[in-house]
């Protein structure tokens, strides 16, 4: 069987893209202020405590703060990951990879789709979508520009995505 490279071309983000990436980064933004928000009071009330029970030993608020600091990394890395969807959204741009020569990848309890041949890439994808991919089919994935959030997966013009959350809802 005779393979054809995989492609990429540069397209415009349409509307639902668009809303795509909008929701995605509201969900995040709410559960990463959740989190923060839940380790800022579980920290707090850690160090109320112990000022009101003990004496407060030297470096006491030092290390409160280097503490407190250190609980707002995953916080940090959740606001990089959306601005660089909100980048996504304002440039407008997203990648289409077209692929038959590609293999699916489990590493560190995440699921990749690797393509083959001159242009090689890497694209995450949800566990949930492996039963739904043919690997000797051809396939077709949209991608942001920036983020690289998954768009679009498909082997004709039905989107797997909304295949697993229609099924799932079902």
């Amino acid at each position: 069987m005779q393979t054809r490279p995989s492609t990429m071309t540069e397209a415009h983000l349409n509307s639902k893209d668009k809303l795509q990436l909008m929701a995605d980064i509201k969900i995040s933004m709410v559960l990463g202020l959740l989190l923060s928000l839940a380790i800022l009071i579980i920290f707090g009330l850690a160090m109320g405590v112990m000022l009101v029970f003990g004496k407060p030993s030297e470096g006491f608020v030092t290390r409160g703060l280097c503490i407190f600091v250190i609980s707002f990394t995953p916080l940090l890395i959740n606001s990089w990951t959306n601005i660089l969807r909100y980048i996504d959204i304002k440039k407008g741009e997203k990648l289409i990879i077209k692929s038959d020569n590609y293999e699916i990848v489990n590493k560190k309890g995440a699921a990749y789709i690797l393509t083959r041949g001159d242009n090689k890439q890497k694209v995450k994808i949800d566990d949930k979508l492996i039963p739904f991919i043919k690997s000797p089919k051809p396939l077709t994935m949209e991608i942001s520009r920036f983020a690289r959030s998954l768009l679009f997966i498909s082997h004709d013009n039905y989107n797997l995505i909304d295949k697993l959350y229609n099924d799932k809802n079902k």
